[in-house]
């Protein structure tokens, strides 16, 4: 069977166009177009019309898609199969990062896989968890590692958690609203956000995941849109000017690093930031890619995972004292939970 064959017409549906799904394939649009017609011939039925400069699927190009797609994920998990079978190490994948987390990791974890495998290929694209997300549907990645709120929303993605954590908002130092003496390794719960509706703000781009699901709901529960400053990808970078006292920000814990400049709060509600490894459903995982992921999760577990305040702790801060998911009063001598 021309398992080839099969990726061109998945890829034309795809793209819509010959120019684009003969990029993905680095062939000429010519080529492709005569791959095309040649399978139209042995059917004796066109499977693409042309419309407005786009190609649609016919009727019996929808059977023929559905059929293709079905054959390619049975091609992959008995190839993937074989390879254990096999022990078969060599190979190339393409693995999806995030921005912050899934970067971290991987360079934490990939001299470890490496040793193990040093003939498998590792092939990373960073970029937002959403478009992460598009890449995987679209068959373009092996897997990938994500970041989202609500990861029981995804019904196309199987979602391989690793570790949670809060997201905290943090003001600079000399905040009136910041806890004296600060304490910032010790996270307080935050005043009433409406006192921060004329403060500026730097904050992850709009259209990031954290965004979308967790920081926007939280403005809008408190009543007003924030005055955003910036808008960047990059905690660090949040972190810092939030350290030289120019906005505030909201981050995830395991991002913080400056308890010094700037005091740490939970945020109403506890929100949950989840990051995990995420791969097309039906996609089987071979015993190499399963062996990354376990190197990921013990890493994350370790570095990235942050109880979330009990109940006990919401119920003290409405009488105005905080207490740490550990039992501590905030303000007292006990260790923060760092990432360092």
């Amino acid at each position: 069977m021309n398992f080839r064959l099969l990726e061109y017409i998945v890829a034309i549906e795809k793209y819509g166009t010959m120019t684009g799904a003969a990029r993905k394939f680095f062939i000429t649009p010519s080529a492709l177009n005569q791959q095309l017609l040649k399978l139209e011939d042995t059917l004796g039925t066109p499977l693409f019309t042309r419309a407005r400069r786009r190609l649609i699927p016919t009727a019996a190009g929808e059977v023929y898609l559905r059929s293709a797609r079905q054959i390619l994920s049975i091609w992959q998990a008995t190839s993937s199969e074989l390879q254990d079978l096999t022990d078969c190490t060599t190979g190339t994948y393409r693995i999806g990062l995030t921005y912050d987390h899934g970067s971290e990791i991987f360079a934490r974890i990939y001299p470890d896989f490496h040793r193990e495998y040093p003939q498998i290929t590792m092939r990373c694209y960073q970029l937002l968890s959403a478009e992460l997300m598009k890449m995987l549907v679209d068959g373009d990645l092996d897997m990938a590692f994500l970041l989202c709120g609500k990861p029981e929303s995804w019904q196309n993605i199987e979602y391989l958690p690793l570790s949670s954590e809060n997201l905290l908002l943090g003001l600079p130092g000399n905040h009136p609203l910041a806890p004296t003496p600060n304490r910032g390794d010790i996270p307080v719960f935050a005043p009433d956000l409406a006192q921060l509706k004329d403060d500026s703000f730097a904050l992850t781009l709009e259209k990031s995941t954290m965004r979308q699901q967790l920081i926007n709901p939280i403005f809008e529960s408190a009543g007003f849109t924030p005055n955003i400053m910036v808008e960047s990808s990059f905690n660090s970078f949040l972190e810092k000017l939030t350290a030289g006292g120019l906005c505030n920000t909201i981050i995830p814990q395991s991002r913080i690093h400056n308890h010094k400049d700037i005091a740490w709060f939970y945020l109403p509600g506890s929100p949950r930031f989840h990051f995990g490894v995420g791969h097309v459903r039906g996609y089987r995982l071979n015993a190499a890619l399963q062996y990354f992921i376990e190197l990921a999760g013990v890493y994350a577990k370790k570095h990235l995972d942050f109880p979330a305040p009990d109940a006990p702790l919401l119920k003290n801060a409405s009488r105005g004292t905080s207490r740490r998911p550990d039992g501590h009063k905030a303000g007292s001598s006990a260790a923060g939970h760092s990432s360092a």
